[in-house]
């Protein structure tokens, strides 16, 4: 692939705008000679505030643990976790050093290393459920906890900007599955592109 990878900088803004602006990026996980990547369509932002209330859906909104470390680091690392003791998710950090903030990648379209996405999600063809979901893709892609606290300026797991961008409608929502959040549950911090089959819940 030749298209432009995401500098360091790209990530230094506050996740609630990075969230909508990976839509139809790359999400690419080199494996040696293999490459597996995913056109973003569905992102979630987490952490910072929204009308002067703090996001208590985040991770790191108790503070800084061992498992959240990676949020408090400067925009441009990969933070993954574990989910129900077996999924993992793939989040991007974003911001400056201590602002505690993260863009959940929730779906992507597959884009390249299709047969081996079918054969680490084990199905037999492609189907919009091999990667509509942050489990899914991580399975699909390869990506687990080996995966946590990469550069994303590396050459293992990066986003890039694909040089046939097609042009997108992005909408948005509240955010999925976080119903513990008092205040956060009501954050309009999900982004989509509209109508892609890929997307986890419209």
């Amino acid at each position: 692939m030749i298209e432009d990878k995401w500098p360091q900088h790209a990530y230094t803004a506050a996740a609630r705008d990075i969230a909508p602006a990976l839509l139809g990026r790359y999400l690419v996980h080199k494996i040696g000679e293999k490459i597996l990547a995913g056109r973003i369509v569905e992102t979630e932002a987490y952490g910072g505030m929204y009308r002067r209330q703090p996001d208590d859906g985040s991770h790191a909104f108790r503070g800084l643990t061992s498992r959240t470390e990676p949020m408090f680091w400067a925009g441009g690392w990969s933070y993954v976790y574990l989910i129900y003791g077996r999924y993992c998710c793939m989040n991007i950090v974003t911001g400056s050093k201590g602002d505690a903030q993260a863009v959940l990648i929730r779906a992507v379209e597959p884009v390249s290393g299709l047969d081996e996405m079918l054969k680490n999600r084990g199905v037999s063809s492609l189907c919009k459920n091999l990667t509509n979901g942050p489990g899914k893709l991580c399975q699909a892609l390869n990506i687990d906890l080996r995966q946590n606290k990469l550069d994303l300026c590396g050459d293992e797991l990066y986003v890039i900007e694909p040089n046939n961008a097609r042009r997108i409608c992005t909408c948005r929502s509240t955010r999925i599955n976080i119903d513990y959040a008092v205040k956060g549950k009501y954050f309009p911090w999900r982004f989509y592109i509209k109508g892609n089959p890929y997307v986890s819940r419209f």
